[in-house]
């Protein structure tokens, strides 16, 4: 594996997991390729694609409110050629509002892609592993969150 490729991809996806932090919104676009196929079914019902700058237009609107870290660990990047790479990381998301929090454990599945010499998120699941505190405070949480996580095994 060429090491500079894959230092490459790491330093996108935790710039990408540390612009939601410093709400770097801009900075976040640029982690993105034009379209970014987004599934958050586990945590918000959604899957869709959207554009770069959707993407970060929603993230913004439900998260500028917030304080928040996103932590990525257990990072495995598997190169699928040249120009594309899928990576998995487990993470912990910290999100603070006032005295209340909402913090979710989950697994990121990531495909990369180099556009340009430049490698770019294409593509995001989440998978809730579980949730803790108060939903409320999350604006694009989904009801379903109130009903029980579906059995994994």
């Amino acid at each position: 594996m060429d090491s500079l490729t894959i230092n490459s991809i790491s330093n996108l996806l935790f710039k990408f997991a540390n612009n939601f932090d410093l709400k770097k919104w801009d900075e976040m676009e640029r982690c993105l390729a034009s379209q970014v196929d987004c599934d958050y079914t586990s945590l918000r019902g959604k899957k869709e694609i959207l554009t770069a700058k959707e993407y970060v237009h929603q993230r913004r609107s439900a998260l500028e409110p917030l304080q928040m870290q996103h932590l990525f660990s257990n990072l495995e990047i598997d190169l699928l050629g040249e120009h594309q790479a899928a990576c998995r990381c487990s993470a912990l998301i910290l999100r603070k509002r006032e005295e209340k929090f909402f913090n979710t454990h989950a697994i990121y599945e990531f495909t990369c892609v180099r556009e340009r010499g430049v490698w770019l998120i294409s593509a995001i699941k989440q998978t809730v592993l579980w949730n803790e505190g108060d939903t409320e405070i999350h604006s694009g949480v989904a009801a379903l969150l109130l009903q029980p996580l579906p059995n994994r095994s």
